[in-house]
């Protein structure tokens, strides 16, 4: 069974393979950009300075985290498989599966990046939900 440790480790080489680069060329021409901004304005009121940065930088930025959102969206495709097993109980419902499997897989390849193992066990209470049964037989056509 992998464990959540290794799926964010996996998840996080990928990521850092993909997009480490582009992320820190943004960083760098942003900074640039605001070390060319901020130069000549030194002598300025400090605060209309900060003020003046933020508002310009706020739109690239907001455009910038946009376009990476959108693109760890359309690079990834979650898949889940597994076998869940129902069983009704005293007040309530069970629901399990030890066999639940989260695949992270890269879209254009379908090449899992990174699998997660998810046991489930859920119990549904229903107080007003009651089953005795001394004997009983089924047949299924």
């Amino acid at each position: 069974m992998a464990d959540v440790n290794q799926f964010i480790d996996q998840l996080g080489d990928d990521i850092s393979k993909t997009y480490v680069p582009t992320v820190q060329t943004f960083i760098h021409s942003v900074g640039q950009q605001i070390a060319a901004d901020a130069g000549p304005k030194v002598g300025q009121f400090i605060d209309q300075l900060v003020k003046d940065i933020f508002a310009k930088q706020s739109g690239p930025i907001q455009d910038f985290l946009t376009a990476l959102i959108q693109g760890l969206a359309s690079r990834y495709h979650p898949e889940v498989q597994g076998n869940l097993t129902t069983r009704i109980v005293d007040n309530g419902i069970e629901i399990e599966s030890v066999d639940t499997k989260l695949d992270l897989k890269e879209r254009a390849t379908e090449k899992v990046i990174a699998s997660l193992d998810i046991p489930v066990f859920v119990r549904i209470k229903l107080n007003d939900f009651f089953v005795k049964l001394d004997s009983a037989t089924v047949q299924i056509k």
